[in-house]
């Protein structure tokens, strides 16, 4: 009789491997944008500069994320009003802008991570 072969399908565990390995880069590039928002906030005293935080892991249905903002009173409309002069540095947009400039670099950074877990696992 011939030698067999058993082929199984493990898509379970390959959800648990993609969902670990996505889970971890996605906070890598949240952790990227937080501090290059930082060092494009308004510095005045410091306070919104320092105030840049990463939020718990969110999810909606099978969408997982993490939020990267600010919480100060002030940060919206510092972000929102182009007019504003910084004489001690920073700019308007400092949270938009790094994430333009960074979104299509996350989206392949985020890929390749799952990619590679699956990869490795087989």
């Amino acid at each position: 009789m011939a030698k067999g072969y058993v082929l199984k399908w493990r898509g379970d565990e390959a959800k648990k491997v993609a969902h670990g390995a996505g889970v971890r880069a996605l906070y890598i590039c949240a952790a990227d944008l937080q501090g290059k928002s930082a060092n494009q906030a308004p510095i005045d005293t410091g306070d919104l500069k320092s105030n840049c935080s990463i939020s718990p892991l969110k999810h909606e249905g099978t969408n997982f994320y993490y939020t990267v903002g600010y919480d100060l009173p002030y940060a919206k409309l510092q972000h929102e009003r182009l007019d504003f002069n910084h004489p001690k540095g920073g700019k308007a947009k400092y949270l938009e802008d790094p994430f333009n400039e960074n979104k299509a670099r996350y989206d392949r950074f985020v890929k390749k991570a799952v990619k590679q877990a699956l990869k490795n696992e087989h």
